[in-house]
């Protein structure tokens, strides 16, 4: 029986405009319904999967930035993980000095040095607090705590960055392409399948009982920690190599899972 439902957000549940579609919304409510229990997974921050729940009319556990928080569908923190110090020092340094849009961020909120258009065209895009610290880099480690470092720009450039990034850091850091003008970096020991995995402790579920769905690189860590993994068909080639199947929605995902348990339970009824 599938017991847990993961599903990531952008490109997958959530479209542009924040908009999640009607069929993908009913899917959820339906295996809610069931009793089969959800969580979200992004590289977004907790208040913004809190805002998209409350839309959903759901109850969900929530996986943030990436996996550096995992909080229980009451808005209890049960793990979390950050940068070292230094780390986060040297690559915000470093960022400082690239033609890059670069945010860093905190546990609810996210960071930049300064504001310009740029920026406040990006700050659409965010369902959490835009916030302006000029002494970020300075405060990083005391009183400003950071799990993700995010570039936007244009794609071959961060293609390019991504692999300085591993020539420069080696296995400290974990850097890919989250999204079509995005590049994150988080820590090595910090990833959405190490966070599925202590969800899935906390919960008492285990890998055959879940199911995965996701559309970019930070998917696939998730994908590795279940063989119920989806990819949405939309998503980069080399994502749907590493998922056990590929659909075109959430909806689709849900309606093999609702199907799955249909099965299992009548072959369990024959059987007695």
């Amino acid at each position: 029986m599938i017991k847990l439902i993961v599903s990531d957000l952008d490109g997958t549940l959530l479209q542009k405009g924040h908009i999640v579609k009607p069929t993908d919304q009913e899917a959820l409510a339906k295996a809610s319904a069931a009793g089969i229990i959800v969580s979200i997974a992004s590289g977004r921050m907790h208040p913004e999967i809190l805002h998209i729940v409350k839309d959903l009319h759901i109850q969900a556990h929530a996986i943030s930035q990436n996996g550096a928080y995992v909080h229980n569908s009451a808005h209890e923190l049960i793990q979390q993980d950050v940068f070292e110090t230094e780390l986060i020092k040297q690559l915000a340094t470093t960022a400082a000095e690239l033609p890059f849009y670069t945010i860093l961020c905190a546990p609810d909120h996210y960071v930049i040095t300064e504001m310009n258009e740029g920026y406040a065209a990006l700050e659409a895009n965010l369902l959490a607090p835009l916030k302006v610290m000029p002494h970020a880099v300075q405060a990083l480690g005391s009183e400003l705590i950071c799990s993700k470092l995010s570039y936007i720009g244009p794609i071959e450039e961060l293609l390019k960055l991504q692999q300085q990034l591993i020539s420069t850091y080696g296995d400290k850091i974990d850097p890919y392409i989250s999204d079509v003008n995005c590049l994150d970096v988080m820590p090595r020991h910090i990833s959405k399948g190490l966070a599925l995995q202590a969800l899935q402790a906390y919960l008492g579920v285990n890998p055959e009982e879940t199911i995965c769905i996701g559309d970019s690189f930070n998917d696939i860590s998730m994908f590795h920690v279940t063989p119920n993994s989806f990819a949405i068909r939309t998503s980069h080639l080399d994502v749907q190599a590493e998922a056990a199947h590929v659909v075109d929605s959430v909806a689709e995902a849900i309606a093999w899972v609702l199907q799955a348990n249909t099965d299992e339970a009548e072959t369990g009824a024959k059987l007695l």
